[in-house]
């Protein structure tokens, strides 16, 4: 098709243009009920994918489960960007935000790495990008949320880790819900997406004093909130020279504050000034140590 199929839902005069991209077997009506939850008074605009695998409609194809047919996702993101502006254009719309869901999700990503300017915010659920973006620039001050299911088999949650550290090193500002399910939509989710459609942010950020407990073989850096509520990563020791980083845990209460990336630099300085070395197992010490390159020296390969 030159064009997509499409829909749209008229929205409030000074509302948002809110693009809604759906899932692999999902159509144009997928997620609009999602979208008025999420963005009250948005105008929606929803195109269905002009690719069929097997009769199930998805935006670009894949010879596989989790590979891609990188040429038809070039020709698809480059298709879909310029959709997204001529409805801008037509809607008279200055704000754009998207949104998608699992095959929705990566082309909204890949739409975003290869125009960095195009969206204001996006919301990508249960993305899964199995390569390195190449950001055609900077997405300073551009919001990103990305939603996924710890358990999740289609997008293993290693992917997710990587990927929210590639946005951030590109300059976005990167919020990361967790739920313990799979590739289901929940409702923590939803109500994640409306908070941050909505702005909604912490006055300043959060100051936090990291502890450090030790005991004979394990320890742990842990953040207290006043509340009591805890953020914390766990870690082992191997010796008198080694600790392994086995866990990150980061309750809602400190969401957006880059708190797991404010303990894990905590453990980097330690091991500095200790002389000893990181095995990071966590997968979200590792993609910080994929992303840190000036923290080669204290790495253990």
């Amino acid at each position: 098709m030159d064009d997509y199929r499409f829909v749209t839902q008229p929205g409030t005069e000074d509302g948002a243009l809110l693009f809604l991209f759906h899932g692999t077997g999902g159509d144009e009506h997928q997620l609009i009920q999602l979208g008025l939850a999420v963005a009250p008074g948005a105008t929606l605009i929803a195109p269905r994918g002009d690719v069929s695998e097997y009769g199930a409609a998805r935006f670009f194809r894949r010879t596989g489960e989790g590979v891609y047919d990188m040429d038809d996702l070039a020709r698809a993101t480059e298709k879909m960007a310029a959709f997204v502006r001529k409805q801008a254009k037509a809607e008279g719309k200055q704000r754009l935000i998207g949104l998608g869901y699992s095959n929705g999700a990566n082309i909204l990503a890949s739409v975003i790495f290869a125009n960095p300017d195009l969206f204001d915010a996006a919301v990508l659920m249960h993305p899964l990008i199995p390569f390195e973006p190449q950001i055609n620039g900077s997405l300073a001050g551009k919001r990103v949320l990305i939603t996924a299911g710890r358990r999740d088999p289609i997008c293993p949650p290693e992917t997710t880790s990587r990927l929210e550290a590639w946005l951030k090193d590109a300059r976005a500002d990167v919020v990361l819900e967790w739920h313990n399910g799979g590739h289901e939509l929940r409702e923590t989710e939803i109500a994640a997406a409306r908070i941050f459609l909505a702005g909604t942010k912490r006055s300043k950020p959060m100051e936090v004093d990291i502890k450090r407990e030790d005991s004979d073989s394990k320890g742990r850096y842990v953040i207290r909130a006043p509340d009591g509520v805890e953020a914390e990563m766990t870690f082992s020791k191997v010796g008198k020279d080694t600790i392994i980083i086995d866990h990150t845990g980061v309750p809602d209460a400190f969401r957006g504050q880059g708190i797991g990336l404010k303990l894990v630099t905590r453990a980097v300085e330690d091991a500095r000034k200790a002389g000893i070395k990181i095995i990071p197992l966590c997968s979200f010490a590792k993609a910080q140590f994929d992303r840190h390159k000036d923290w080669a020296d204290v790495l253990k390969r």
